[in-house]
């Protein structure tokens, strides 16, 4: 919305004339733009992703979903996001689990 009111106040002279000031599919793009945007959530988190099995990836990821930490997960290649509050207990978790092996 801001940018379309930008537009529209700074347009040229010839193109305030008319109406509207910004053609509706510049609008409408713009729009589209801004729901693309605001779709994305950023979040702190921890990435883990040195696991030497599959095993392992699995046993890390199952907990931390368990403890609700768990921001996003990748199978194929390894890779586990964690949140930073969550980051500790998982730390945690893991080094038990390596000392039990």
């Amino acid at each position: 919305k801001q940018i379309v009111n930008f537009v529209r106040t700074r347009a040229h002279s010839e193109m305030s004339k008319g109406s509207p000031v910004v053609p509706p599919g510049v609008t409408d793009q713009i729009r589209l733009w801004e729901m693309e945007r605001d779709r994305m959530r950023f979040t702190d988190g921890v990435l883990y992703n040195q696991f030497l099995s599959h095993s392992d990836f699995q046993t890390l990821r199952d907990y931390a979903s368990d403890l609700g930490v768990l921001l996003w997960a990748n199978s194929t290649k390894r890779y586990i996001v964690v949140s930073r509050a969550g980051h500790d207990e998982v730390k945690r978790f893991w080094k038990r689990q390596k000392q039990q092996q």
